[in-house]
């Protein structure tokens, strides 16, 4: 007896597809027997999965300790993007495109053994979907409630739309310069003299102070320039790695294209092949029919 919705989530999206909408049919026919009209309403309104969303959320469910690995690789590359690591990024993001495929073969593989083979379209929508897990937290928890309707894309950039993608939804510096002046004494050969060698002192003592503020203001240029470098540097590396996602991307939808376009032209030489067949038929009946016109009339 269904009690709550989560709990007709529980059983529908655990479901294979075949069964989904049968058994959505029962669960709306036992709140209505148990008198709960809103439940019914909340069953029956209840998506039925895509079969690259039901295959994912089959994995999820049925082999949770796998994606463990899987989602420690998503912290780190997240990590990696967060703090503008470049190293991080360019060993992950040579990574990523391993493990999607890997574990997007094991959920085809569980798939399989579950009786649901997946198209090529299909397995692609599933590597999508994992390439948006480790691209976005949101996208993450999404996958793992178990309850996906649809599959999930990143395009590269922002964040992953997750909107009604599950069944249920449940944030003047620098040194500064010294103030120097010369100080005189009195009149007199002796105090002149004094007052020159005060002179001298004092003038080397304000080059001296001159050349350490200069120093000092180079010094800080500087690090300044090396610390814009490497900000620079990591800039470079993050968008390099979403280059390298775009491109694949790209290459996916090419990939997909070609696919698409071999596909409609197998249908258009059939969809040729049997115009030609029905109109040959058509030419057939007519004649037949104008054969039994003829001998009617001689009858």
């Amino acid at each position: 007896m269904i009690l709550h919705l989560r709990a007709a989530v529980e059983q529908l999206y655990a479901a294979p597809p075949a069964r989904f909408t049968p058994l959505r049919s029962e669960l709306v026919a036992e709140a209505k027997k148990a008198g709960d009209k809103d439940l019914a309403a909340a069953i029956g309104a209840l998506r039925k999965p895509t079969v690259a969303a039901w295959a994912v959320n089959h994995f999820v469910r049925e082999h949770a300790d796998e994606l463990e690995d899987f989602r420690a690789f998503a912290d780190l590359l997240r990590e990696a993007q967060r703090t503008l690591d470049a190293d991080q990024l360019r060993l992950l993001g040579r990574e990523r495109s391993r493990r999607v495929d890997a574990l997007a073969d094991r959920v085809a593989e569980e798939s399989a053994q579950a009786g649901q083979k997946l198209g090529a379209g299909v397995a692609q929508e599933v590597r999508d979907t994992l390439t948006a897990l480790i691209a976005d937290e949101d996208a993450e928890a999404s996958v793992l409630t178990g309850s996906l309707v649809r599959s999930l894309s990143y395009s590269g950039f922002g964040s992953v739309d997750v909107e009604d993608v599950v069944a249920l939804g449940g944030d003047d510096g620098g040194a500064g310069r010294p103030s120097l002046s010369v100080v005189r004494g009195g009149a007199g050969a002796k105090d002149d003299e004094a007052d020159d060698e005060g002179d001298a002192v004092d003038l080397e003592e304000r080059r001296r102070a001159k050349r350490a503020a200069e120093r000092a203001r180079l010094q800080s240029a500087l690090e300044t320039a090396r610390s814009e470098l490497r900000t620079a540097d990591r800039q470079v590396a993050v968008l390099t790695a979403r280059h390298e996602e775009v491109t694949e991307g790209i290459a996916d939808l090419e990939r997909r294209l070609a696919t698409a376009r071999a596909r409609l032209e197998k249908v258009t030489g059939e969809l040729d092949e049997a115009t030609g067949t029905r109109d040959r038929r058509e030419k057939d009946e007519e004649a037949a029919q104008q054969a039994l016109a003829d001998h009617d009339a001689d009858g």
